[in-house]
């Protein structure tokens, strides 16, 4: 039996957003950028989305490193109001490839939140089916054809936690690259 456990939270952002239109929410990025980091170390995986001010996230892994990771984000000061809507189980996770998967789902999302009556991103608002509708979304970045499931990947070895490392620094550089372009 497998001690894979899927949770997803809900947190309002303590932050004053930047418009949606701007891009990427700089502490959106720096969130991102952190958690790719630290996630894959931990063995974890998920996916986040960000709108008006709310985060809603996925965290798959051990229950152990999952609780322990909620525990933690519980004392970010980056968000307040921290809320589970589900937490169940797993056999395999949903987002093997990603140590934290970011979409922004603009188009996608109005039409879900239309559909349920909601004129923002409230998460708080959101019952069991809209939470699954919305985890497949991020499964599948809004496309129709959902990522295949697969079972988590064996620990790193020496050389590709090092690889890994290197391609981290690489993508937090890009980013930062990206934002000073758009800011300027």
């Amino acid at each position: 039996m497998s001690d894979l456990v899927r949770i997803v939270y809900v947190s309002r952002s303590t932050f004053t957003p930047m418009p949606a239109e701007r891009g990427i929410e700089p502490n959106v990025a720096r969130i991102l950028s952190q958690s790719r980091l630290n996630n894959a170390r931990r063995g974890l995986v998920g996916a986040l989305y960000f709108g008006d001010g709310c985060f809603f996230q996925c965290l798959e892994g051990r229950a152990q490193d999952v609780d322990r990771l909620y525990a933690a984000l519980q004392r970010d000061p980056r968000h307040t109001d921290l809320k589970v809507l589900d937490r169940q189980p797993i056999d395999r996770t949903s987002f093997a490839a990603w140590s934290m998967k970011y979409v922004p789902l603009d188009a996608p999302m109005q039409a879900l939140l239309q559909r349920q009556g909601l004129v923002t991103f409230d998460p708080y608002r959101f019952d069991a089916a809209t939470v699954a509708a919305v985890l497949d979304m991020l499964r599948t970045g809004g496309d129709a054809a959902p990522e295949p499931s697969v079972a988590p990947a064996p620990a790193p070895d020496a050389g590709a936690a090092r690889a890994f490392r290197l391609a981290a620094v690489a993508l937090a550089v890009a980013l930062v690259a990206l934002l000073v372009a758009v800011l300027t």
